[in-house]
């Protein structure tokens, strides 16, 4: 009897799984077509992405820490420590939305490509995962250890940005833009 409980809750996981798969299946089928708008600012929130990656790799210089902890004073650098953490939370919450609205769109924009291919479509999704998972690390380590201690992992996270943005960025250029749907009709519908 007691072999018998992994196999039920196996079996019960599978068949929870199916289900929510399914139903997020559903509600993918049930997304509207997407305007010329939405290609347009997609772009546009690429290049967003490409920029501020600049600038946070500024955020996280400790070039900034080492000269704030030269000085000896200690409330100058409790000040910028969590002046620092709160502006990579800010950057990394901000990325994460960005990313998780790009990926709904690819998977929108999934019908209105010249070539489909299944092979782009698992790279581009790996590096979503990618993305996901080193940014909830991210995440977590500035939580607990602030800016300055997690540099490695937010360098992973820039980069798995970059990676997921240059590939996103294929998927737009394959997409047939004369499928899409007008704003006018975007309203409509």
């Amino acid at each position: 009897m007691i072999g018998l409980f992994p196999a039920i809750l196996l079996g019960t996981l599978i068949v929870v799984l199916g289900f929510y798969l399914v139903v997020q299946g559903l509600r993918r089928s049930q997304k509207p077509a997407v305007s010329i708008d939405e290609y347009s600012k997609a772009r546009e929130a690429l290049d967003a992405v490409f920029v501020q990656r600049a600038a946070i790799e500024r955020v996280f210089s400790i070039d900034d820490f080492k000269f704030i902890a030269g000085t000896g004073n200690d409330d100058a650098r409790r000040l910028f420590l969590k002046e620092r953490k709160r502006l990579a939370l800010l950057w990394l919450r901000k990325t994460q939305k960005q990313v998780a609205k790009l990926m709904d769109l690819h998977l929108r924009l999934a019908n209105y490509t010249y070539d489909p291919n299944p092979g782009f479509e698992l790279e581009l999704n790996a590096k979503y995962a990618a993305f996901v998972v080193i940014s909830k690390m991210v995440l977590l380590l500035l939580w607990v250890a602030g800016p300055f201690m997690a540099t490695r992992t937010i360098a992973y996270t820039i980069r798995a940005t970059g990676d997921f943005c240059t590939v996103f960025s294929l998927r737009l250029e394959r997409v047939n833009a004369t499928r899409l749907s007008s704003d006018l009709e975007y309203l409509i519908h």
